[in-house]
């Protein structure tokens, strides 16, 4: 039950962060004969009507003109980080399908599939996304729920984004079986580094929101952490949310969260992740 609810409160949320606000005909007539079309009303408005046709990059155009304090605003900065988060590759109906339609697959495994041929340059506009919507606040406690179920979001296709273009090199949805994130030539230590913020920003912001889609992650990452402290508390990286603050242990321990046969892992290291932690 809390499954199909959360899924529902997705479907909602995707009309103004992906599909674009729901304006009648007349009263779309309306704006458009009495607003100037450099103001920042008009603007955002034109902004979301390219959102609504999968024009990314011209509703961030349309919103870089705004004015300072235009593009300071809250709604404004919600609405920009969607158009980054769709430029990027994330579909929030189809990934909150896939999530919560999976049945055996790892939660890495689901992420990888669902941006599937995403490149770098689709990570760059996950990364301004994600930057723009904590531009809001960092405190999860700051954020709305939609805020922060957006964030998870952002995170879970920043995580894909990755994982697609650097451990799925002939981009058929799974990973390759040679991939090895303890190999900084196939995913570079900033790499690494932006999967971890993706899986603990998501983590905080679905606690924080109250939504059950991204549960077996929340729960899949609690358990690796309290199941690596007991090796050694240093490998513990849950409470790290900024990419610069991983301290060597942690980003050795993230590796072995990536590769391991434990979910959330691509499983391309047979076995859990206390045995697949990068020497």
């Amino acid at each position: 039950m809390r499954a199909e609810f959360s899924l529902h409160r997705f479907y909602l949320l995707s009309i103004p962060l992906f599909v674009g606000l729901a304006i009648s005909g007349c009263s779309q007539n309306a704006f458009q004969e009495s607003a100037k079309r450099d103001t920042d009303p008009a603007l955002l408005f034109e902004a979301q009507k390219q959102m609504n046709t999968s024009n990314w990059a011209d509703a961030i155009t349309l919103i870089g003109r705004m004015s300072a304090a235009g593009q300071a605003d809250r709604g404004t900065k919600v609405i920009l980080a969607s158009a980054y988060a769709g430029k990027c590759g994330l579909n929030l109906i189809r990934l909150a399908d896939r999530i919560t339609n999976a049945s055996s697959q790892n939660f890495f495994a689901i992420l990888l599939g669902g941006l599937q041929q995403a490149s770098v340059a689709s990570v760059a506009d996950c990364l301004t996304a994600e930057s723009t919507l904590r531009s809001i606040s960092d405190v999860a406690g700051n954020r709305t729920a939609d805020e922060n179920v957006m964030l998870a979001f952002i995170g879970f296709a920043k995580v894909g984004a990755i994982l697609a273009a650097y451990a799925d090199t002939n981009d058929d949805g799974t990973p390759d079986p040679t991939f090895d994130s303890c190999n900084t030539a196939m995913l570079p230590d900033a790499m690494l580094r932006e999967v971890g913020t993706g899986v603990t920003l998501a983590v905080s912001s679905l606690a924080a929101s109250g939504g059950s889609i991204g549960s077996s992650l929340s729960d899949a990452v609690t358990n690796a952490c309290a199941d690596l402290a007991t090796v050694d508390p240093s490998f513990d990286f849950c409470a790290i949310t900024a990419a610069a603050d991983f301290t060597v242990d942690q980003r050795k321990a993230l590796g072995g969260l990536v590769k391991s046969s434990d979910n959330p892992g691509l499983g391309t290291c047979v076995g859990g992740i206390t045995s697949c932690v990068c020497p």
